[in-house]
């Protein structure tokens, strides 16, 4: 069985997961990249009206009958369910251009071209890879449930800067919010929101909940689960019921079928905590319930702060440029391996997006990171992610 390099979420990474036997075929890529050639018409027509840089990669696609950017099975999916609305798939591959230049070359830009948005800050398990099992977290002021008025703003706010993507997820379990599928309907309809993830435990994955999931045409379900033997995967997402949550994901997929022509990915993402996982056999058995099925190592997030410094790590992190984090309270955040935000640069209440994400503290932290000074900042210099 194959193992190949995800590449195919918002954001990279030299620690990313590994996707199981997955991967796109050339008659798929073909048959996208004709897809706007048989619109080329239209499309041209809308580069009247766009930037220099939107033109120029467009021309490029135009004269190559290739796009000079990463198109993974992800990005197909949604352009190829969008097909008849050529000004919106238009709009989408523009945003996804967008996020890949300003991940890479650092960009400074107006507005933050991803926000991951956490309902609740709480969660029902204590994996030992995960802070939740940081006891000076998990009580107060981190602990708590977010407005569905204070996330309703964040959302028109979010769709007006033309933000493209939003993650429903962060710190804690998302479904213990008891508005989480109302939150999902609001965000369903939003021009300049082309997608919206949900990550999961699938302890809460009732019927009703997955309803509305599919509902909302949310792009893709991430579910937790670390194994697929009872005794490791109960070790693993200690508090949780096995059998539970294999029915509540099998009631996901099942509920799926309900629905023409859906939208929704379901993925399992696992981790391989004692690095002796069976890959081939943790594939088989989520497979059957999933669309795709990943798992990577353990990044050193369970107690960030006491981690030993990485000397050997000092390139500038992508989070600062591409993603806004927006805890339940408000405070944004550049990252949630610094989950009692040390780092964090303002709260939603107090001041807009774009005014968080101009001000003088995220520009600061970005340019320390530039000019190698990454070993110098808490908790960056603590965090094993690298991007080289």
């Amino acid at each position: 069985m194959n193992i190949k390099n995800a590449n195919k979420n918002l954001g990279r990474g030299k620690f990313t997961q590994n996707i199981i036997n997955i991967g796109k075929s050339s008659k798929d890529l073909e048959t996208f990249n004709n897809l706007f050639l048989e619109n080329g018409e239209e499309i041209k027509q809308y580069l009247k009206h766009a930037s220099e840089i939107q033109n120029k990669f467009w021309l490029e696609f135009f004269e190559t009958k290739s796009f000079k950017m990463g198109v993974d099975p992800h990005i197909m999916k949604y352009v190829f369910y969008n097909k008849k609305n050529v000004n919106k798939i238009f709009r989408y591959m523009n945003f996804r251009f967008f996020f890949e230049q300003v991940s890479q070359k650092k960009i400074e830009t107006d507005y933050p071209p991803y926000l991951l948005i956490e309902p609740v800050s709480t969660c029902n398990l204590r994996c030992p890879f995960c802070f939740q099992t940081d006891k000076t977290f998990t009580k107060k002021p981190f602990m708590g449930t977010m407005k569905l008025d204070l996330f309703k703003n964040i959302i028109d706010e979010a769709d007006k800067l033309g933000v493209g993507a939003i993650t429903i997820a962060s710190r804690g379990e998302p479904t213990l919010h008891k508005d989480l599928g109302e939150m999902l309907k609001y965000t369903k309809n939003k021009e300049n929101i082309f997608e919206i993830k949900l990550n999961t435990n699938g302890t809460k994955l009732t019927e009703d909940l997955c309803n509305q999931i599919f509902e909302s045409e949310v792009n893709q379900v991430v579910i937790s689960a670390d194994h697929f033997e009872k005794k490791t995967f109960e070790e693993l997402r200690k508090n949780s019921n096995f059998e539970n949550i294999v029915k509540n994901v099998n009631t996901l997929f099942q509920t799926r079928k309900k629905f023409k022509n859906p939208l929704t990915e379901i993925r399992v993402s696992g981790v391989d905590y004692y690095k002796s996982t069976d890959k081939n056999k943790f594939h088989d058995f989520w497979i059957k319930t999933s669309d795709e099925v990943t798992i990577g190592n353990a990044l050193e997030r369970w107690d960030t702060y006491n981690n030993k410094i990485h000397h050997d790590i000092n390139d500038p992190c992508e989070n600062l440029w591409d993603r806004m984090y927006v805890w339940f309270d408000g405070k944004v955040n550049p990252c949630d391996a610094d989950y009692k935000s040390y780092l964090s640069y303002g709260n939603v209440k107090e001041f807009s997006i774009k005014q968080l994400w101009n001000n003088k503290k995220i520009k600061t932290l970005r340019n320390q990171h530039l000019t190698n000074q990454r070993k110098e900042i808490n908790p960056c210099n603590k965090c094993g992610v690298t991007f080289v």
